[in-house]
């Protein structure tokens, strides 16, 4: 039985946070220190990066926990073990491409699952991996059956418009072959894959060519990754209650460090600045950023809707209590997908927010 705990009303929420690690850059890392040569030890490791470890864990790989801290045990380039089992890589792309790359350029047969939200991705890299000599297929809807790969090979990708976790991948790949891995991509890209691999000791270089507007990288094998000691930037998801907390009691000075923001994540945040929050984003030399708040008690409403609606229906239940905070109307409209499936959210969530004495409307597009 779970243990009761007692929570007081305050005046002032003062003090720093961190929140869990995100499962993007958790389960990217732990793949890569995999196939290093030595110990990689992890902080703020999510728990949702369990299974990650688990299959890991089925390949060979040595893994430890101890007081918070994850050690992972590289095997390095081929030391990794056939799987019994089907792995699963439903993942965010961004992890699950380079593991999918690192399973095509081995010498056993594995069967791998992935998240239908990267499935056109992975047939994508898969399609490009056989340049190396990897073959992949895709046995029933979501389920790649990958044949082994003997002697893997490199190769030169002149396509430049290739997605960050694809370019990633065939990066990543091209740590097993025995000649050079050359891409391209717009002088423009934000991506900049090459930076992951280079910190790890990668022998990979930048450079700008003939064509002013492209940027060529290029990657030289012949050892693995270096290990690499990891303090995990924290989800914004995990965030978001202690922010709308801090702006919302006055005179709060709240500090939550270390979490990952990026542009398809920002919009809660935002949102929160837009209407008069005091919220601070400094960065920080990692990548990662601290969001500084404080509760000034006077925030304005505003109006969600459309696109920016849509980006925030995993958090419309915040982002209601958020607005109980402010003056005026806040609308939050075209919502209308949240009434789909067991039960009808926005009705359960307008009847939760009168209970506690909330002044909301419900219309068929969401709340007001």
């Amino acid at each position: 039985m779970s243990e009761a705990r007692r929570i007081t009303k305050t005046t002032r929420l003062q003090g720093e946070v961190r929140v869990p690690g995100e499962l993007r850059t958790a389960a990217q890392a732990f793949w890569l220190a995999a196939i290093s040569i030595g110990d990689s030890r992890f902080e703020q490791v999510p728990t949702s990066a369990v299974t990650t470890l688990d299959i890991l864990v089925d390949l060979g790989v040595g893994v430890a926990s101890d007081n918070g801290t994850v050690t992972v045990s590289g095997v390095g380039l081929q030391g990794l073990q056939q799987p019994q089992q089907v792995i699963d890589l439903q993942l965010p792309a961004e992890a699950a491409l380079p593991a999918l790359a690192i399973l095509s350029q081995q010498s056993f047969v594995s069967r791998v699952r992935i998240a239908p939200e990267s499935r056109e991705l992975a047939l994508q890299l898969l399609a490009l991996l056989a340049r190396t000599g990897a073959v992949g297929v895709e046995e029933s809807d979501c389920l790649l059956h990958l044949d082994g790969t003997e002697s893997p090979g490199g190769a030169t990708h002149e396509e430049s418009d290739l997605p960050g976790p694809v370019k990633l991948g065939l990066l990543t790949a091209g740590l097993f072959a025995q000649t050079l891995t050359i891409l391209r991509e717009p002088t423009s890209s934000k991506d900049r894959v090459d930076v992951l691999l280079k910190t790890r000791g990668v022998d990979v270089e930048g450079s700008r060519q003939l064509d002013p507007t492209l940027r060529t990288i290029t990657l030289t094998p012949g050892s693995p990754p270096q290990a690499l000691d990891l303090d995990i930037a924290g989800d914004l998801t995990g965030a978001l209650p202690f922010i709308v907390a801090a702006v919302a009691v006055r005179r709060s000075d709240v500090t939550i460090r270390h979490v990952v923001l990026r542009p398809e994540n920002r919009a809660f945040v935002d949102i929160v600045r837009q209407i008069g929050a005091e919220l601070e984003i400094i960065d920080n030399d990692s990548g990662s950023v601290d969001l500084a708040l404080k509760g000034s008690g006077r925030m304005k409403s505003t109006r969600v809707a459309d696109k920016r609606a849509e980006n925030l229906l995993d958090h419309v239940a915040l982002l209601a209590i958020l607005a109980t905070q402010t003056e005026g109307e806040f609308i939050i409209r075209d919502i209308e997908s949240l009434r789909e499936g067991e039960y009808d959210f926005i009705e359960h969530l307008a009847g939760l927010l009168r209970a506690v004495q909330a002044k909301v409307g419900e219309y068929s597009y969401g709340l007001v």
